[in-house]
């Protein structure tokens, strides 16, 4: 009897145990689920929060970190790969046993048809453990294990390819941002020079030396400069929002951003940057994981043609008396489907033809990867050779610019060749601009095809 009581107590302890070794998960969850627990990323972060402030100028590489911390689609990978993680657990727990304990009393009448009835009740005391435990399944669970552990491996290199990819919005966004404040100073200082041959051209026209036509024409000039500088503070305001939007921030705060670049790539031979990004490039990693996932996945539907071998026992306890009386079972189990209308072929096949799709998105992959990284290098070279260029018509065009304008003070050049010139010297400025810009934009592409490592 003393014997009966403690396996009971046993049993109860277990059940207690059970329950709180989940007190610490379902604790966390609960903390998951208020407000007070988020995660940077869960919410958009205010620029103080992320330590943005006018107090100094911003480098690109401050900018990249706080979009690594704070952007919404880090902190996503970042749980996908916790998943998957987790995921991993729940594959290899089917090797473990499976217990199950459960202890019981209850009270009941037991009144029968011919005798009189009673409210009395008689106790009944209970309790039961059991294992089960898969022995053999044909390597089911090995091919599981090992998709769990692809799609791991995939998350975590999804993860670096984000980051890779919020890393180059960043760049893009922050040379996007330089280019529209270059081009607005351009369109500032094209106005200048309209609203000084207007002045000019007023009190030329007022000492006789020219026409009304020239004020006109002046006029004119001015109010389309006038114009290019609105639309080019438009730009410089939307530019200036993006790249908000890359820090994870849905506000416009006041701070700035110093002049940056990326540093020069020596080596632009197009089959040296293959190599490098077959080796680094995250996203490439994740098609190659998937494609070995696709053939474990074909092992387990072949392993899924042969049953399953498993153990399973039992003890219980049961009576209404000490000492209780007590069963014990084991059994030795193996299933198999004789036919299930080539349900289990037909899987194989379409684990096959799985196989053959992600492999071919792999070649897939790197024949686009190696048709951008020309198209990256060839932009590189064109923006250097344009930038060179763009810089020696400005020097020319400068030069022919204040030869005209004194022409035009001395009354050889008309108002028309005056703004042909003051043109030729504004394009040729932005030409420069979006030159430089589009050689670091092609710079920071050239780094994202290859994977080339962020900071963390």
């Amino acid at each position: 009897m003393h014997k009966q009581n403690q396996l009971l107590l046993q049993c109860g302890l277990f059940l207690l145990i059970a329950s709180l070794c989940g007190c610490k998960t379902v604790k966390q969850a609960r903390q998951a689920q208020s407000d007070a627990d988020r995660l940077p990323g869960e919410t958009t972060v205010k620029a103080a929060e992320a330590g943005l402030t006018d107090a100094h100028p911003y480098a690109l590489t401050n900018l990249e970190q706080i979009a690594l911390q704070y952007h919404p689609s880090i902190l996503l990978a970042r749980q996908a790969v916790e998943s998957a993680r987790l995921q991993c657990h729940l594959i290899r727990a089917g090797r473990l046993p499976q217990i199950s304990a459960s202890a019981t009393y209850s009270r009941s009448t037991h009144n029968v048809q011919g005798s009189p009835s009673s409210t009395g009740t008689l106790g009944s005391k209970g309790g039961s453990l059991g294992l089960d435990l898969l022995l053999y399944d044909f390597g089911k669970l090995d091919a599981q294990d090992r998709q769990a552990l692809e799609a791991l491996i995939a998350a975590e290199q999804q993860y670096l390819t984000t980051k890779l990819e919020v890393a180059y919005t960043v760049r893009t966004a922050f040379f996007e941002l330089h280019r529209s404040a270059e081009l607005c100073r351009v369109a500032c200082e094209s106005e200048k020079q309209y609203a000084q041959h207007l002045d000019e051209a007023r009190v030329m026209v007022q000492v006789g030396a020219r026409r009304q036509y020239d004020v006109t024409k002046a006029e004119v000039d001015w109010g389309n400069a006038a114009l290019a500088v609105i639309t080019a503070s438009n730009t410089l305001i939307t530019t200036q929002a993006q790249l908000n939007r890359t820090l994870g921030l849905s506000e416009y705060p006041a701070y700035t951003v110093r002049e940056d670049a990326m540093q020069p790539r020596p080596d632009t031979d197009v089959s040296a940057l293959m190599s490098c990004a077959r080796e680094n490039d995250p996203a490439l990693a994740v098609l190659h994981a998937r494609a070995r996932a696709a053939s474990s996945y074909v092992d387990q539907t072949i392993a899924e043609l042969y049953p399953d071998l498993s153990l399973g026992s039992s003890l219980s306890l049961s009576g209404r008396d000490f000492p209780l009386m007590w069963n014990f079972s084991w059994a030795l189990s193996m299933a198999q489907n004789v036919f299930d209308g080539y349900r289990k072929t037909d899987r194989i096949r379409i684990a096959v033809t799985q196989l053959r799709i992600a492999r071919a998105n792999v070649a897939d992959a790197e024949q686009t990867l190696y048709l951008n990284l020309v198209s990256a290098v060839a932009e590189s070279k064109s923006a250097r050779k344009r930038f060179e260029i763009a810089k020696m018509v400005e020097r020319q065009a400068t030069e022919n610019r204040d030869i005209v304008n004194e022409q035009f003070r001395v009354g050889i050049s008309s108002s028309i060749e005056r703004t042909d010139a003051q043109v030729a010297v504004t394009q040729a400025q932005a030409d420069v601009v979006r030159a430089r810009y589009d050689e670091q934009t092609s710079q920071a592409r050239i780094a994202r095809l290859i994977g080339e490592p962020v900071t963390p």
